[in-house]
């Protein structure tokens, strides 16, 4: 403890008085040189913290500088910093200005992911761009980055399988075709034949017309299962396109007796980016094949629910379940035990699921089969 300075006034003798004075001053010079002592020491760790603290600040350029993304610094949505590469896709971009995307960049497929530039402009060729954002309390970390080449690779490397898929099938998509191309001469031949009665002649043209007709869905597939991203995309109710899948096979349903069970557990907010006939469509041959496998009075299942900004669809049946056979290889073209299908429905829905950044996958249960489908949110 600092001992108190001695009372002067109180002092009779200026010898002692002196005395006392001497020592305060001894005292305040100890605690003076107790507090420079401090003071120096406390400078120079703020001068080390500083140094520090300017090289860490010179080391961050330097890596936000290299960074071929763009980075920006947000503080209550306001632009604190950012690097050099975000110009190239923000080129009017400045610190202190309330920072938000462009009208004109256009929401792909998965959520944030954008495509930006004029199509119409071969100097300056459209982009794909992913946007992350991370939010810390009032401040906000953004990054932009240019995935074109990586779309690219990934629309490619999935056209070479699905070709790749196509030469392997070969024998198939001649036994396909071969079937109803035959039958197709027969009644053919029997047209020509000048001693057919007319109301014959009617039938084998009837006939006739089926099997064409057969061979130009067979085709139209064959190309749908070879079509690559889909390119016509809408902001569409995910709820709608299962009402609308609903709604094309309910008839199917009721004249084979087999009850279409729905329970749709979403918002009418709830929104996908996808071309508008295409996930329908998905769903509708994923539940054909439920209908294939299913008796009179039983119940097919779909469910639908979002969790974690994913559409999450089951459907479930009551049939026998995929045989272990091929339900490895279900989703491959021409993979089937009907006699009556073409194999590659399953393989167009995967393929439509995959192009919207979707997933799709099958197991069995005691009860049957389940499918359990999922899509990205766009908007919710």
């Amino acid at each position: 403890m600092t001992k108190s300075a001695p009372n002067i006034t109180a002092e009779k003798d200026p010898a002692l008085a002196a005395k006392h004075l001497e020592e305060a001053f001894a005292i305040f010079y100890a605690e003076s040189q107790k507090l420079e002592t401090q003071q120096a020491a406390l400078q120079e760790k703020i001068n080390q913290l500083s140094s520090e603290l300017q090289k860490s600040n010179q080391r961050l350029g330097i890596l936000l500088n290299a960074i071929p993304a763009g980075v920006i610094l947000l503080e209550n949505n306001i632009v604190l910093l950012h690097n050099p590469a975000v110009l190239q896709f923000l080129p009017s971009l400045s610190t202190g200005n309330h920072f938000e995307l462009p009208h004109d960049w256009q929401a792909s497929i998965a959520p944030g992911e954008y495509l930006i530039g004029n199509a119409e402009d071969r100097n300056s060729p459209q982009k794909m761009v992913q946007v992350i954002r991370i939010d810390e309390g009032i401040r906000s970390f953004v990054q932009i980055q240019d995935i074109t080449a990586n779309i690219a690779l990934h629309q490619e490397t999935q056209r070479e399988n699905r070709l790749t898929a196509m030469g392997k099938m070969a024998a198939g998509i001649a036994h396909q075709f071969r079937t109803p191309l035959a039958t197709a001469l027969l009644y053919s031949s029997h047209l020509c034949d000048d001693e057919v009665q007319p109301e014959m002649a009617k039938e084998f043209a009837l006939r006739l017309r089926k099997q064409l007709l057969d061979l130009e869905k067979l085709s139209q597939d064959m190309l749908r299962f070879i079509s690559n991203r889909p390119t016509k995309t809408v902001l569409s109710s995910a709820k709608q396109l299962i009402d609308e899948a609903q709604a094309s096979i309910q008839a199917l349903f009721e004249t084979k007796q087999v009850k279409l069970n729905v329970q749709c557990n979403i918002p009418e907010t709830a929104m996908l980016l996808v071309e508008p006939k295409s996930i329908p469509n998905a769903l509708v041959a994923i539940l054909e094949n439920a209908l294939a496998v299913s008796q009179p009075q039983d119940t097919v299942s779909l469910t639908a629910n979002i969790d974690s900004k994913k559409l999450i669809i089951t459907i479930e049946d009551q049939g026998p379940g995929i045989a272990s056979t091929i339900i490895n290889s279900l989703f491959e073209p021409f993979s089937t035990t009907s006699a009556n299908g073409t194999g590659l429905g399953l393989s167009i829905a995967k393929n439509t699921l995959d192009a919207h950044r979707g997933t799709i996958a099958v197991h069995n249960t005691k009860h049957g089969a389940v499918f359990k489908i999922t899509l990205p949110i766009t908007q919710q």
